[in-house]
């Protein structure tokens, strides 16, 4: 049975509807909607530009521009619509603020003043941040010790650097992975190339006896050996050429420029104990007097020591050599830079007598505030 067909008044009523539901079907764009010029204009040249005019303060300015690069990543429509709704709701404020209303003017500068606390404590946050950041690149900076990285396969010559920058530990392990693989596409390679020498044999003892038996064959192999050798042969002289290299940067000699920064190093780094011991023997405790007076004897010998032997070997730890440290070393069997530093206690013979009266004054003195003291304690 055939379907009747729609009425006049049907079809217009569907035209109709269709009308009026096309106009609400959605548009997909080809481009994102912060790229099309109808969003971009107006937003720049009449949102963005009265924000930053209609600014009372220079703090609100600089939260307006941050908004703004932190909405440049926006790419969906809600998310866009969201923000330039913020914005005119913010353009709106300003510009009633701007022509005499007293409360968003009050509003406005208490929120000023809060953005003013917020941008100098991240300032000075910032500034502590990269203050640390410095000193923990200060404090881990190589330093040239004085001592030579040896050329090798993997590295040119170089200066030994503590701690080693971690460039060059990683071109060391690159090169060192590289010529790995290097070796094995050399070993693969060399057994293609026999394989092709295999075939090409086989199929010329193939071609003799079919060649007797009057029996038709076609080699593949034998006629044109060299055509298949050919990507091998270029391939093996590509990697031998890099080994070439390998041998070449593992001959390479110092430069005269660098042997002198590194006999620098060497000299200075002696120079910088030198003074370190001198400032340890002036009083001042340094990293390496703490971690010498930690120290102690191997485990077998601190075993065997009586606690008294212990004592005294940790008190000769000590870098002073006069008093009674000093005698605690002599009678170790140390030895002295200044024999005679124990003479500076006792004072030269040529100033004895004023010695002697400076000691009588400090003894009398000394009495004195002892009677002093009991006479105070008997009351």
């Amino acid at each position: 049975m055939a379907l009747p067909l729609p009425t006049s008044q049907s079809l217009r009523l569907r035209a109709h509807v269709a009308s009026l539901v096309g106009t609400l079907r959605l548009t997909r764009l080809r481009v994102s909607v912060v790229e099309l010029k109808a969003h971009r204009i107006p937003t720049l040249w009449s949102l963005y530009r009265s924000l930053l005019r209609d600014s009372p303060t220079e703090d609100i300015r600089c939260e307006i521009r941050a908004a703004f690069r932190k909405n440049k990543s926006l790419r969906k429509a809600a998310h866009v619509r969201d923000a330039l709704a913020q914005g005119h709701k913010w353009a709106e404020t300003f510009a009633k603020a701007k022509h005499g209303d007293v409360r968003l003017q009050a509003v406005l500068q208490r929120y000023g003043r809060i953005l003013a606390v917020r941008n100098e404590k991240e300032n000075w946050v910032r500034i502590v941040r990269q203050e640390v950041a410095w000193r923990n690149k200060m404090k881990n900076r190589p330093i040239m010790t004085g001592s030579y990285l040896r050329p090798t396969f993997y590295n040119p010559p170089l200066p030994r650097l503590h701690p080693q920058p971690i460039h060059i530990s990683g071109m060391i392990n690159s090169r060192r992975r590289a010529r790995e693989k290097r070796s094995q596409k050399i070993s693969e390679l060399l057994d293609w190339q026999n394989d092709i020498q295999n075939e090409v044999r086989f199929e010329q003892d193939l071609l003799t006896k079919a060649t007797k038996e009057g029996v038709r064959f076609k080699p593949v192999y034998y006629q044109k050996p060299q055509e298949w050798e050919l990507y091998l042969n270029k391939h093996l002289s590509t990697l031998h050429d890099a080994f070439e290299r390998d041998d070449a940067r593992a001959a390479t000699p110092y430069p005269p420029e660098m042997l002198e920064r590194i006999k620098e190093a060497r000299r200075e780094k002696i120079r910088n104990k030198t003074r370190e011991l001198e400032r340890e023997r002036r009083g001042v405790v340094t990293k390496r007097a703490m971690e010498r007076r930690r120290r102690g004897p191997p485990a077998h010998v601190l075993a065997n020591m009586t606690p008294e032997q212990r004592r005294k070997d940790a008190i000769a730890r000590s870098l002073s050599q006069v008093g009674y440290i000093a005698q605690v070393k002599r009678e170790l069997g140390m030895k002295f830079k200044n024999p005679d530093a124990w003479k500076v206690e006792v004072g030269s013979s040529n100033d004895q007598e004023r010695l002697d009266e400076a000691e009588r004054q400090i003894g009398a003195e000394n009495e004195r505030r002892r009677q002093h003291s009991e006479s105070e304690w008997d009351r």
